[in-house]
């Protein structure tokens, strides 16, 4: 194991194959973990950390930073700064933390909380759970059976393929229904919208209202295998403004 520390300057930062801990500091720093279950600080600056394979911990501090890892399961907090966050295959637990950031993972059980901004999450394939946090969030869940909450702003949630829960929270929501067995648990009909733009099958409100019914408390919407469910609404208080096509 080697303890790796910069300064001030822009530096660049090699670990090795083995377990390293590397402090950047301030300055715009180029950080190369290698092998190895790392713990990397990149500190002030904008810095490009790529922490390599392993199981590691990166954590980027302030500044715009780029951070890639590789097939592990990571644990990254990317700080405050216009982020971008670039996961690889594992299990990995991402905070995003302030400012408008990207976040694009592989395949695994991923959590990610996107913090306050205006941040765009890619899930991967996996039972993702994603949080939006404040701001105008884009979400898209991917393959797998995925769990998102938008939380405030006005959010955009994908489910993609799988079997997909959508909680929208405050704000004026779009929910995307494009695959699977989706729910979508806080429909608003006056700020919220359904987009059903993936099917050919939906043109009209009637081929809406002809594709839907009523269960219970719940209004199912059906296309081929794959069905929507709206929690907690009644069929006969929706309308074409509800949805997008």
């Amino acid at each position: 194991m080697a303890n790796i520390r910069g300064n001030d300057d822009d530096n660049r930062l090699n670990g090795t194959s083995l377990a390293d801990r590397i402090w950047g500091m301030s300055g715009d720093d180029t950080i190369l973990g290698y092998q190895g279950n790392d713990t990397i600080d990149g500190g002030e600056g904008n810095d490009r950390i790529n922490a390599g394979q392993g199981h590691n911990r990166v954590f980027g501090g302030e500044g715009n930073d780029v951070i890639d890892a590789g097939g592990g399961n990571d644990v990254i907090a990317a700080g405050s700064g216009n982020d971008v966050v670039r996961a690889g295959h594992g299990n990995n637990s991402i905070a995003l933390g302030e400012g408008n950031d990207l976040s694009v993972s592989g395949a695994g059980r991923d959590t990610i909380a996107a913090g306050e901004g205006n941040d765009t999450v890619r899930a991967g394939a996996g039972n993702d759970i994603v949080y939006g946090g404040e701001g105008d969030d884009r979400i898209f869940g991917e393959a797998g059976a995925d769990r998102m909450w938008g939380h405030e702003g006005n959010d955009t949630l994908n489910g993609g393929l799988g079997n997909d829960t959508m909680t929208g929270g405050e704000g004026a929501d779009v929910f995307v229904w494009n695959g699977g067995r989706d729910r979508v648990t806080d429909f608003d009909r006056d700020d919220d919208v359904i987009d059903l733009s993936a099917y050919a099958r939906f043109d009209s409100w009637a081929d809406i209202r002809g594709a839907a019914v009523q269960v219970g408390d719940n209004v199912v919407i059906r296309a081929g295998a794959d069905q929507l469910v709206i929690e907690n609404t009644r069929l006969n208080q929706l309308s074409g403004d509800d949805f997008n096509w």
